[in-house]
């Protein structure tokens, strides 16, 4: 299983999700879970890991993260060119609860 975290935009604000993916399927996921933010999921950032700590997210730098592409196909492609060869670890990227 592969881990995506993605932020969206709820009434009470800004939150962070922590999502469950089956690999080959993150793409699909992130579209899904970004189609209703303002201007669609396309160009909205994303993480993905398959190994990630047990531990609760609280934020997310989302700099250099992986783009949402107009398709979930593409997104996928990039996802997987990343899980290939990963430029962040969960550790530089994320601060979690303790």
């Amino acid at each position: 299983m592969s881990v995506l975290i993605l932020e969206r935009t709820t009434a009470s604000g800004t939150v962070i999700e922590r999502l469950t993916c089956v690999p080959g399927a993150e793409g699909i996921v992130a579209h899904n879970r970004l189609r209703n933010e303002a201007g669609g999921a396309a160009g909205k950032p994303v993480w993905c890991w398959d190994v990630f700590p047990p531990k609760n997210v609280l934020a997310a730098d989302f700099t250099g993260a992986i783009i949402v592409q107009p398709t979930w196909q593409a997104t996928q492609a990039a996802i997987d060119a990343f899980k290939a060869a990963p430029t962040a670890q969960p550790e530089d990227v994320l601060t979690f609860a303790e």
